[in-house]
């Protein structure tokens, strides 16, 4: 995938990372959530009921939480260095270093972090959603006919 930064306007190539190190990233993710309980008291079998300005609450909770720790901030540089900046012709590996760099990055931080998270975690997070609907389908949906 490859994006235009909102910002500095430079082109950024966002490429999936190692399965180990989106992997790495999908754990410090969960330990954020977890961290946060952006989960707790939520009945995912009436979501309809769902409070939606509590889940932004805990939304915010997460986003900080994840910005804060060190152990998702790692795991996110070691999926970004699969990514690259091209500039005046040059590709360069995202690292922490090249944001000192290329100080103009630093505007497009969170939207290169956030399309790399997006890149890397997408693939686990469909197959746990497809394996949760799987899961949470009751006995009755289960035995009526497909269309």
């Amino acid at each position: 995938m490859n994006i235009i930064t909102k910002n500095s306007g430079i082109e950024v190539e966002i490429k999936a990372a190692s399965f180990k190190e989106a992997s790495n990233l999908k754990k410090a993710a969960f330990k954020c959530l977890k961290d946060v309980g952006i989960l707790k008291d939520v009945d995912l079998s009436s979501l309809k009921d769902l409070n939606v300005a509590g889940l932004i609450d805990k939304g915010i909770d997460l986003l900080l939480s994840a910005d804060i720790s060190d152990d998702f901030e790692r795991n996110l540089f070691e999926c970004l260095k699969s990514c690259t900046v091209e500039k005046d012709g040059v590709k360069n590996k995202i690292t922490s270093n090249l944001f000192d760099e290329m100080p103009e990055l630093q505007e497009d931080y969170y939207e290169i972090a956030s399309k790399c998270i997006e890149v890397n975690l997408y693939p686990f997070l469909k197959s746990l959603v497809s394996e949760f609907k799987t899961r949470l389908k009751t006995p009755k949906e289960e035995n009526q006919p497909s269309e």
